[in-house]
């Protein structure tokens, strides 16, 4: 079972932040401590998404350059959510690889999960946090501009010789695939080179619920599949079939 988990995209726009709040609220639902990391320096969302705008005073910054102890930072999960450590909001601050190492190693130990929000695109993000990753996890769409970003990941993650990243494809529908040049998922998991983790469909009451900041619907399509994810990342034997997307 990864401990820590990764969650990247080699381009925006993918639904990685979204995807990213929706799993570790699926781990927690499976009884499960989980604490939610967002990396993106300047333009963190995730704290809209967990209904924690209001209760942000410390962040990642202000833990790695000293001023206050993990614990003042990291906001207590609330309605089903995880634990939360905000990325810093400013962009003037400086995250040293080898300080979020130790800190996101020290976390860990804290935890069930640890999962790590990464910016999207090639710069500071996954690849300084292989040394303490268990597993990356690659967002992708299903258009083609996603999948070539996606597989340039996956084809650095190699030239490091990360051999434990797999992927999710996110916001799927049957209309959005029949009007694009991609056939079926088969040519996204080609494209991108990376073993699928999970499919999650494309539903307008989910991504109503994240920018509310109230937990999604469990009868819904997305929560269902993310479910799914979370129980096949912990070793369940979850059925995975895309015949009826």
């Amino acid at each position: 079972m990864p401990k820590i988990i990764t969650i990247t995209s080699g381009k925006g726009g993918v639904g990685k932040s979204s995807l990213c709040t929706g799993l570790s609220r699926a781990f927690v639902s499976l009884g499960e401590k989980v604490l939610l990391i967002e990396l993106d320096v300047g333009l963190r969302g995730i704290d809209v998404m967990l209904g924690l705008t209001d209760r942000v005073v410390y962040d990642l910054g202000d833990v790695l350059a000293g001023r206050c102890y993990p614990e003042k930072a990291i906001l207590p999960g609330e309605g089903g959510g995880p634990d939360y450590l905000a990325a810093p909001g400013t962009t003037g601050e400086d995250v040293s690889s080898a300080a979020l190492q130790q800190l996101v190693t020290r976390l860990s130990k804290r935890y069930d999960h640890v999962l790590i929000d990464t910016p999207a695109g090639l710069g500071f993000g996954v690849m300084n946090l292989l040394p303490v990753t268990d597993l990356a996890l690659i967002v992708a769409t299903p258009d083609p501009v996603s999948i070539r970003a996606g597989s340039k990941v996956a084809y650095l993650l190699q030239q490091q010789d990360f051999h434990r990243y797999g992927l999710l494809i996110n916001r799927v529908n049957k209309a959005g695939i029949r009007k694009s040049s991609i056939r079926d998922l088969d040519d996204v998991m080609d494209g991108v080179g990376a073993p699928l983790k999970g499919v999650i469909i494309e539903e307008t009451a989910y991504r109503l619920a994240l920018e509310q900041g109230l937990p999604p619907d469990e009868k819904g399509a997305a929560w269902q599949a993310l479910c799914c994810i979370a129980r096949r990342l912990n070793g369940e034997r979850v059925p995975l079939s895309i015949r009826h997307i």
